[in-house]
């Protein structure tokens, strides 16, 4: 059997500019393992990365017709569900008898909602690759789905949930993800992280995360969290360095290392086998698990860049949504970070249910405090399987009529109304406002500026459009009108 797999383009990469070409294209880690699981059972596998490769649908059909798969399987996030929609039923169009089959977090979450709409025909719940390969060989043999845990579809016009499969539990025992089937000149380019010309692929060392913050929906995808042996690891890191040259390792774990314990270790065996000199790294850590012997072991080990999701500046909106860390933490986290000359990238989030405009102002002032080397403040979205979703989805008393918009079918990147949520206190235009005041106010200070110049962070270029995205957007705080901003800009 012949299957090809697709990670869609989204509407917001689609329709900005500024966004895809800030946001380019990580490695789909997800197919890439559900492509060598399948090859495993030697089933013929495609790999196509819309999002990477930019085509368009109708380009993306044809290809779909060269390859004539029997079996299409699309990776469904909630922000590509309108442009998945659209391909679905043109995959249809083109061959009725093409089995379409849907994973991924949007069809987990509503794989009702998802198959009464039509578009596709079997959805896959939760972690895929044992689902995926067991429906692919009842698929070949002509047989029925019913004994098959973890799927979802029609049989005889009636939505069919079989029982709910069990997790992974030993994660090493999956093979290694098939990178030989996408076409990685695509993954070299990550302006946000200040990398230019170097091959960046993605491991896993773990899947789920024993915290349960109010804004993520990870323990709605990954039931419970589990770690892989750190030198197995490792080995699959020198494979990737073997065979492909590999410049960056992103690990993509809700952070990592798991442990002080466990990041020696990695850090001990990534040096012993000498593969700091060859590979730099890059990761995400909390700020409650810096550890100043440990970051000096991690940049001796090549450790690049780190990530913190800081969210806010303001302690009671903290502790509001779950975060379980501390203003104090976060601070000690960044001055060992810039004590070790590690890299630094501050996540922010604005418009969290208890935010006001000064609590939102006290996160700008935070992230100038903090000043790691590259900021960035997102609008706070109530993604579904978030807690934040169910609050939101509670509150409203005529979810009927608006049940698309609030669940399975609401395209959240589109620009048909702006952002879909702002706090009580806060109207969208102020939202948007402070969000691009805060951009401002962070990247326009003189030391941010000659900083990034003379350390070459990002290209010229890069910095001479980010720099207008900026002053024109602070100036539409005060000069644009309200239906004319984009949250994406």
């Amino acid at each position: 059997m012949r299957v090809l797999l697709v990670n869609p383009l989204s509407e917001l990469a689609r329709q900005s500019n500024a966004y895809s070409r800030s946001v380019t294209a990580l490695p789909p880690l997800g197919l890439a393992y559900l492509s060598a699981a399948l090859k495993r059972n030697n089933v013929e596998v495609f790999i196509e990365d819309q999002y990477a490769t930019r085509i368009s649908n109708d380009d993306l059909i044809k290809k779909i017709k060269h390859i004539s798969p029997e079996v299409v399987g699309i990776s469904c996030l909630t922000t590509a569900m309108g442009n998945a929609a659209r391909l679905i039923k043109q995959i249809k169009q083109a061959n009725p008898q093409t089995t379409v089959i849907l994973g991924n977090i949007h069809p987990t979450l509503f794989p009702e909602e998802t198959l009464k709409k039509e578009i596709g025909d079997i959805v896959i719940r939760g972690e895929g690759e044992e689902a995926l390969q067991e429906t692919i060989a009842a698929l070949s043999r002509g047989n029925g789905l019913e004994e098959i845990k973890g799927i979802s579809y029609i049989h005889k016009g009636e939505c069919r949930h079989n029982p709910d499969r069990g997790i992974i539990d030993d994660l090493d025992s999956l093979p290694y993800p098939d990178w030989h089937s996408l076409d990685l000149r695509h993954y070299k380019r990550y302006p946000m992280l200040g990398i230019y010309n170097k091959l960046i692929l993605a491991v896993q060392g773990s899947r789920g995360c024993p915290y349960n913050c109010l804004f993520c929906s990870q323990d709605k995808f990954y039931k419970k969290p589990r770690y892989r042996d750190v030198k197995k690891i490792v080995n699959e890191i020198e494979y990737l360095y073997e065979k492909f040259r590999v410049d960056y390792i992103g690990f993509v774990d809700a952070y990592f290392p798991f442990s002080k314990t466990s990041g020696l270790e990695f850090c001990d065996e990534f040096m012993r086998r000498k593969l700091h000199k060859k590979i730099k790294w890059i990761t995400e850590m909390r700020v409650d698990s810096v550890d100043l012997e440990l970051m000096r072991r991690m940049k001796e080990s090549g450790l690049e860049l780190i990530m913190y999701g800081f969210e806010v500046g303001d302690a009671r909106i903290l502790d509001s949504i779950g975060k379980k860390a501390t203003l104090s933490q976060a601070r000690q986290a960044m001055e060992y970070t810039k004590k070790c000359k590690i890299r630094s990238i501050g996540l922010f989030m604005l418009g969290l249910p208890e935010d006001t405009k000064e609590t939102c102002s006290e996160t700008i002032r935070f992230a100038k405090e903090l000043d790691p080397d590259i900021c960035k403040f997102n609008i706070a979205v109530p993604f579904p399987g978030s807690i934040f979703f169910d609050q939101l989805k509670s509150q409203i008393s005529d979810i009927d009529n608006i049940n698309d918009k609030f669940t399975s079918w609401y395209d959240w990147s589109s620009y048909d109304g702006g952002i879909i949520y702002s706090p009580k206190d806060i109207t969208k235009k102020e939202l948007l406002d402070l969000q691009r005041k805060g951009m401002f106010a962070f990247y326009m200070r003189p030391k941010v500026i000659f900083k990034h110049l003379l350390g070459r962070t990002f290209s010229l270029a890069d910095i001479c459009y980010g720099a207008w995205l900026l002053i024109r957007n602070y100036l539409k705080v005060f000069y644009g009108k309200p239906g004319g901003i984009k949250t994406s800009e």
